[in-house]
């Protein structure tokens, strides 16, 4: 009813309208995830994400038929992905840490401070003891 009210006015929706209508659209869809933003940091990270994921699906698409793309380079490149995020893991878990709080890994990661079975968290590392000088 309010569309048609807009129609019969021959109002343009506003700018701010229009962009929140298209965002209401993508949520639906299955390929989208919504994600809160409480500093700029997240603002940041979420705009490279984004370029991200379009960069690196056109890289995967195109390894082998782009002779520039060659399959070694490509592989290098998701690696390096890979790293950066198991790098965002332990940034989160360091994090946790020093506040106390427990740390839930996203699916498909490990917190990296957590129990084994010998009670020694993951990541810390074993002080080697150093020969005694005489």
């Amino acid at each position: 009813m309010a569309d048609n009210k807009q129609e019969s006015s021959g109002k343009k929706p506003s700018g701010k309208q229009s962009w929140q209508d298209r965002k209401l659209k993508k949520v639906v869809r299955d390929d989208i995830d919504v994600i809160s933003r409480k500093t700029l940091d997240q603002s940041d990270f979420i705009t490279m994400l984004n370029t991200h994921d379009n960069v690196l699906h056109r890289l995967r698409m195109t390894m082998g038929r782009n002779k520039n793309i060659t399959f070694e380079k490509a592989q290098e490149f998701i690696e390096r992905s890979q790293q950066i995020r198991e790098e965002i893991n332990l940034l989160n878990a360091e994090m946790c840490e020093l506040m106390e709080w427990d740390y839930t890994p996203p699916r498909g990661f490990t917190n990296p401070f957590a129990k084994n079975v010998e009670g020694e968290s993951k990541g810390s590392k074993k002080k080697v003891s150093e020969p005694a000088v005489t």
